[in-house]
């Protein structure tokens, strides 16, 4: 268990506030990348193979919305099919019929999976050819609209991360019409910079969630981490550039105030400890810096890469969670290798306040945070493994793992 400590303005208080970390779930599972839905109480994950650390079951469970508890309680509350760690569900689509996921299968079967219950839910083949190179896939969010979308990249020779497989010589972002799978258009196609990594897989493709408008990272004539927006409503107009100024974007993603119309672009910077939030009150408008988010932490000697924000609205006020962890030199090494926080901060309030949610253990990485707004209480799950240089990522247990926010 944990305290939890706020930072207001500059000053930095330790305020004990909850009883906030908790292991959940069977300890014995191994439980990789949470995703909760944007309602419905839903979450899905996938318990990878440990033995070769890429492929596993993709699961769905429910969550009590009383008290943040898995329904059932190790999480196994559905198995729709076999997946791997590139081309499992990303995230949740939602339309005016409720919330769905997409993956596919190792060998490239695209899955469409509409819950039914925590135990139950409707599986559907896309019908698209069969490609094992297809991977990071984010449906669209449309809750009042009769419509699906999903994006992803397609690699051109094997499946995996552009910064690890330099086999690959391009890939493309694509979008793909779920209601009619012929209308499979080409976004962008980018050139592997291996070793370093590709600027959609920097900036990964993410909806402007509530819209019809998508995000995704490319290289400016600087050399610099850009965003730029595309409209599936639009699907053969070229994407525009929404970001143009010096800082390189690290995991953007974006906010949607729909009573005001306000939207805001949230990115980790240079791989720093600062994020910056961006605000527009318009799409096909550049955004301008906002806000800068720099979290004073007392447990990391070297803190950087601030990213995997997560925004989300409660009482009508905007929130984002995300993680830094200490300079592990690289990003990967940085992300799954070393110690970290979890951290919850305010979007657009003029007395910016910043918490710290989860329980600090040098030994161990922590990663992935996901909001999830219950009955009038806030979450935080995440991800944690302990610190092992003498294992691969992937093939490590991973905790899940629960903070209850000093929101409520």
């Amino acid at each position: 268990m944990a305290n939890c400590s706020k930072t207001e303005s500059d000053n930095f208080i330790n305020e004990p506030v909850y009883e906030i970390d908790v292991r959940i779930g069977d300890f014995s599972v191994n439980y990789v990348n949470p995703e909760i839905s944007p309602s419905g109480n839903y979450m899905t994950w996938i318990e990878i193979d440990t033995l070769n650390g890429i492929t596993g079951k993709v699961w769905q469970c429910g969550i009590n919305p009383d008290n943040g508890e898995l329904i059932p309680a190790d999480g196994k509350g559905f198995n729709p099919f076999v997946s791997n760690i590139y081309s499992r569900p990303a995230d949740w689509g939602l339309d005016n019929l409720g919330v769905y996921y997409v993956g596919a299968t190792p060998l490239g079967q695209m899955k469409m999976v509409r819950p039914t219950s925590p135990t139950s839910a409707t599986v559907t083949d896309i019908a698209i050819p069969i490609n094992n190179k297809r991977r990071v896939f984010y449906p669209s969010q449309l809750p009042n609209e009769n419509k699906r979308f999903v994006s992803y990249i397609l690699n051109d020779v094997i499946n995996g991360f552009s910064s690890t497989y330099p086999q690959n010589t391009k890939f493309q972002l694509r979008l793909l019409d779920l209601d009619n799978p012929t209308n499979d258009y080409l976004i962008e196609e980018q050139p592997s910079t291996y070793p370093q990594t590709v600027a959609m897989d920097v900036i990964v493709p993410r909806w402007i969630k509530g819209s019809h408008y998508l995000t995704y990272g490319y290289k400016d004539s600087n050399g610099k981490a850009q965003a730029k927006e595309f409209n599936a409503f639009a699907p053969t107009d070229p994407a525009i550039p929404v970001t143009n100024d010096f800082a390189n974007k690290v995991d953007g993603n974006s906010a949607f105030n729909l009573s005001n119309g306000n939207q805001y672009f949230i990115s980790g910077i240079d791989a720093t400890n600062t994020a910056y939030f961006y605000k527009r009150t318009s799409f096909n408008s550049i955004f301008v810096e906002h806000e800068v988010v720099m979290p004073i932490s007392e447990n990391l000697e070297t803190p950087s890469l601030n990213q995997s924000h997560e925004p989300f609205t409660f009482n009508n006020k905007l929130y984002s969670t995300f993680q830094i962890n200490n300079d592990g030199g690289n990003f990967l090494d940085t992300t799954f290798n070393q110690a970290g926080e979890i951290w919850l901060t305010t979007i657009d309030n003029p007395n910016q306040q910043m918490w710290l949610l989860s329980s600090f253990d040098d030994n161990l990485n922590i990663s992935e945070p996901e909001p999830y707004v219950g009955n009038e209480k806030v979450w935080v799950f995440y991800s944690a493994v302990k610190i092992d240089e003498t294992t691969p990522y992937l093939k490590r247990k991973y905790q899940l793992r629960r903070c209850i926010t000093p929101i409520n």
